[in-house]
């Protein structure tokens, strides 16, 4: 049987495999298209399109941005993307820096907490990828002061807790437009972390994201119900919306590639109707 994943994360970001073991273990889980979206960075995708083509893997470029949205968490994946596209490129190095610098001033609070953690185990962590917060709560967990990643953010690293600190996001319409110049599509990832109160309002902000450019629901994914998936697969038809569907794959956090649900696959035939959107 044929599987797809189209949401999932490297060492470029807070995944724990390189782009080449990803695609690798894609091929031994059957998967035969693989989205590499790392965290609001490109990092991973030169390699994993060198390696891909090299193979004749089916890769789809992607990122997901973190949306500067004050009613939930707001994710965009971009899907398709040309990762060349030197206002892309401009925007990420720039969004790394900032990432970088960000781990420092975690480490800095965690210690005003009495909680000390080395920084050199945190970039260690992160394999000169961009390091982020699961690079910082999986040294924690290495240092004993929790069990699992899980136990690390309900203590640490969120907000009102020791190590927290916001982190800078971008835009709608940039993020948009950057995907789009890169002639990818937006879609917006598990909406369910939007955090709305029903699917009422959901469509109303729905109608105000298509106004400024998404294409797409990732309708299959880990956070959501089969109800919701239904929802959202009835509203992607409504107006018109491309469907897709992803593992999040990290690798840390009991994801199974190409399944959104332990024993509910992502369903292959939504990439044709991708492959027609990705073609215009």
């Amino acid at each position: 049987m044929k599987k797809i994943d189209l949401h999932c994360h490297t060492t470029a970001s807070d995944g724990i495999k390189t782009p080449s073991q990803l695609i690798d273990f894609a091929l031994s889980c059957n998967v035969e298209v693989l989205a590499v979206t790392d965290h609001d960075t490109i990092g991973g995708l030169a390699e994993a399109a060198a390696y891909a083509s090299a193979i004749d893997f089916i890769l789809v470029k992607g990122i997901e941005f973190s949306i500067d949205y004050s009613g939930g968490s707001f994710h965009l994946l971009g899907l398709n993307i040309d990762h060349n596209y030197k206002p892309l490129v401009d925007k990420t190095l720039h969004l790394q820096d900032v990432r970088d610098n960000r781990i420092y001033r975690i480490i800095e609070d965690l210690a005003r907490h009495k909680i000390y953690i080395p920084v050199e185990d945190v970039l260690l962590e992160s394999n000169g990828g961009a390091a982020g917060r699961p690079h910082v709560a999986r040294t924690l967990v290495r240092h004993g002061y929790a069990r699992e990643i899980n136990e690390i953010f309900q203590k640490y690293l969120v907000k009102g807790k020791p190590g927290y600190v916001p982190k800078e996001r971008i835009s709608l319409p940039e993020a948009v437009s950057l995907i789009k110049g890169a002639g990818g599509i937006a879609v917006i990832a598990h909406p369910v972390s939007l955090n709305f109160r029903d699917f009422g309002v959901f469509e109303s902000l729905l109608r105000g994201f298509i106004d400024q450019g998404v294409e797409g629901i990732e309708a299959y994914s880990s956070m959501h119900k089969d109800s919701e998936v239904r929802r959202f697969r009835e509203l992607a038809e409504r107006y018109n919306l491309a469907v897709t569907g992803g593992s999040d794959y990290h690798g840390d956090k009991h994801e199974s590639l190409g399944y959104y649900q332990p024993d509910e696959l992502i369903p292959y035939e939504i990439f044709d109707r991708l492959m027609a959107r990705f073609k215009n």
